[in-house]
């Protein structure tokens, strides 16, 4: 991963996170007051860097992946997933007309803990596309569950399997939004986790958590568990936080070994003083 910063919340090693020198701009703060609009794209704005290698988990209409796409530049490549054929078909549209096509590869399958198929909920609101979920009650828990949907029959695989079959040598940022599926996409990509040690940005909230009868914090929980800190990200910075928080829903994971004094060597000798940060200087509070 090209030149990421070693990070430790709280000491003077943290100068130059996910924040312009100026700040956040006008509209990255009204987008951060706003519901439904995506604070991510800034996020995602600042931390892929060029010849980076992302995966979009759940790439719906595209903007998060142009965005990546953009960002990594001729040299980087943006895995794209997204099981609906719709949606797809858009996908395909949009990456030519942006002029990123070279750079992005897109993938007709949905990620999960398994390998099969399994019936896809399409609902009114097509970005709440989702799986079934396990919970007895999901359609009754889960946002847009009343909205009159039609169901597709898709192919479902693991993160780990589509990297190796890829053969991907890196994975440098791994975006996640798949409507309360995401343990399972984690589950399923365990050793993208542990081998590639990319930066995770991933939904997680209470509401579509319960579809598969769990909460924000066992999201948290899975990934801290595989040694990530966790962070939110507000006003064009990263605040580091323990759970998961009831006025967020999405969160940013880094590898706790950024953290180490042992990596310090390692990766200010790849970082330049013009380079973009991959990971903020948040400044402790």
């Amino acid at each position: 991963m090209s030149g990421a910063e070693p990070l430790a919340p709280g000491t003077g090693r943290l100068r130059r996170f996910v924040r312009s020198p100026t700040g956040p701009s006008l509209v990255e703060r009204l987008v951060d007051r706003v519901p439904f609009l995506e604070k991510e794209l800034f996020l995602l704005a600042r931390i892929v860097r060029r010849g980076d290698v992302c995966i979009d988990v759940g790439a719906a209409g595209g903007v998060h992946l142009v965005v990546m796409a953009v960002r990594v530049g001729p040299h980087g490549r943006v895995i794209g997933v997204e099981p609906r054929p719709g949606s797809l078909r858009l996908l395909r549209g949009l990456v030519r007309v942006t002029g990123v096509r070279r750079r992005v590869s897109l993938v007709q399958v949905a990620l999960a803990d398994g390998v099969g198929e399994e019936p896809m909920r399409i609902p009114f609101v097509p970005t709440r596309a989702h799986l079934p979920g396990t919970s007895r009650h999901r359609h009754a828990v889960a946002a847009f569950a009343r909205l009159p949907a039609r169901r597709v029959d898709v192919e479902v695989r693991t993160l780990d399997d589509l990297v190796d079959e890829l053969a991907l040598s890196r994975v440098d940022v791994l975006k996640c939004d798949v409507e309360g599926a995401e343990l399972a996409v984690l589950a399923g990509g365990r050793e993208v986790l542990r081998r590639h040690r990319p930066v995770v940005v991933a939904e997680a909230d209470d509401v579509h958590q319960r579809r598969y009868d769990a909460t924000a914090q066992d999201v948290v929980d899975a990934v801290t568990a595989d040694g990530y800190a966790t962070f939110r990200y507000a006003r064009g910075r990263l605040h580091p936080v323990s759970d998961a928080r009831p006025d967020e829903d999405d969160y940013v994971f880094v590898p706790l070994e950024r953290f180490s004094p042992s990596t310090s060597r390692r990766t200010a000798s790849r970082t330049s003083p013009t380079s973009s940060p991959r990971t903020t200087s948040a400044r402790s509070s």
